[in-house]
């Protein structure tokens, strides 16, 4: 194997699993979907209303809902078929966006509608996200975990790429109602291809109470040294995405540009996490991907900084891109090490935390690089959040210290690694049809 052949992304996933085929395209079409969605619901509210607080209220309404129904959605996978969880789940939030097209054909549009929907996808959302985290692994092998978290990585990088601008395209030529139609239809699609996935249930179990089987959720990931480590680790790179919302001052004050290298900037952490996922295939063969994913931790911020420090426009976008590099190997291998740790009957559960904390940081990491913008100009503001950051890793290494000593497969170093046990409900070639 040549040394750039070993560098991109592993696709064997695809090849050798008609069943994460099926998962794979379904993620890929709901993405493009959802990505019409995200454009066209602030462009009507703001056109119904003339108000940005309407805009981030629905927006925070949907944050909410997803909160709640991430939590919700791990308990609920954790009970029921997996396949059958996910395609009830699109379906509402397909039947959601249709009602959003035939309202925004109306002659005055209800505002409480789109409100109301806001609520249901962001529930299906939460709902069929801690679905899918936990479905794939009974799809492929154990040691394709990094492969696989790799290819669904790459399904969201790209449609952060490319569809806004090509909702951009859709809305100024067609119309708003046109975009919520094609992310019905793109749902639609999805639910086709989730049903032939076929039956994917949970290993049998004693079930509880559902609020109690959440709070045994979160004591064993507070016990488990690895997935606590992992799940701190990601809170902290959800936090490093926050100072994003800085980038339209930093274009207009620090950089003296327009709207064009705004888009620039908004894009450029989307090329480079596209970047990183396709030049994943590295992470597979590494046998310390604990002390990968701490390095991977340590480089977000340092694009940040390196943005910020030196307000040109093509340093600023590499700086951005290197951001976004080290965030899609990050997120790759916080998916890879938490699947790879997670007992199958409790596979949703922890998967709803990742979900979770992705809400919650975002969110802290958006209103602490708010404040800090407000203090100095935007160009320190990058370079202070990530130094930080930076600053912050160093307490908290106290938590993330096992993922310092993580070999593969699995295993902290010097403890003897046994033959992996493959979930149950893992796919075999001849389930696949392959």
């Amino acid at each position: 194997m040549s040394a750039t052949a070993g560098l991109l992304i592993d696709i064997s996933p695809l090849r050798e699993s008609r069943r994460f085929r099926c998962a794979f395209g379904a993620r890929l079409i709901s993405v493009l979907g959802i990505g019409l969605l995200m454009v066209a619901l602030p462009v009507q509210v703001y056109d119904l209303t003339g108000s940005s607080l309407h805009v981030a209220g629905v927006s925070t309404t949907m944050a909410v809902a997803l909160f709640a129904g991430s939590l919700g959605g791990g308990v609920i996978a954790d009970r029921f078929d997996r396949r059958t969880v996910m395609q009830w789940s699109r379906t509402a939030a397909g039947l959601g966006f249709l009602a959003l097209g035939l309202n925004a054909i109306l002659a005055s549009p209800a505002l409480a509608v789109i409100y109301a929907v806001a609520v249901v996808d962001g529930l299906a959302g939460g709902v069929s996200g801690s679905a899918m985290m936990a479905l794939v692994p009974m799809l492929v092998e154990r040691a394709k975990m990094p492969a696989a978290g790799a290819l669904i990585t790459l399904t969201s990088d790209l449609g952060t790429m490319i569809t806004p601008a090509i909702a951009g395209v859709l809305i100024a030529q067609i119309g708003v109602p046109f975009a919520f139609f094609a992310a019905a239809a793109a749902t639609a699609a999805t639910v086709g291809l989730i049903r032939a996935i076929g039956a994917a249930p949970p290993p049998a179990r004693d079930l509880r109470n559902p609020l109690v089987e959440m709070g045994q959720g979160i004591g064993f990931a507070m016990r488990h040294r690895v997935i606590r480590a992992v799940l701190v680790s990601g809170l902290l790179a959800m936090l490093v995405s926050g100072p994003l919302v800085l980038l339209p001052a930093f274009s207009d004050q620090a950089l003296n540009a327009g709207p064009a290298t705004l888009g620039l900037l908004y894009a450029a952490p989307g090329a480079g996490a596209v970047l990183g996922s396709l030049t994943s295939g590295w992470i597979g063969r590494s046998r310390r991907k604990g002390l990968a994913l701490l390095a991977s931790l340590a480089l977000m911020p340092l694009g940040l900084i390196m943005a910020g420090v030196w307000p040109q426009v093509a340093w600023s976008v590499l700086g951005l891109a290197a951001f976004g590099i080290a965030r899609a190997v990050n997120n790759i291998l916080r998916y890879a090490v938490l699947q790879q740790h997670s007992p199958e009957d409790m596979r949703g559960r922890l998967s709803s935390l990742q979900l979770v904390q992705s809400v919650t940081g975002t969110a802290l990491g958006s209103m602490a690089a708010g404040v800090i913008g407000g203090l100095v100009e935007p160009g320190a503001a990058l370079v202070v959040y990530g130094g930080a950051v930076l600053v912050l890793l160093v307490p908290t290494m106290l938590f993330l210290a096992p993922l310092a000593r993580l070999t593969a497969p699995g295993k902290p170093a010097g403890s003897p690694v046994k033959p992996p046990v493959e979930p149950t409900g893992i796919a075999d070639k001849g389930k696949d049809g392959v």
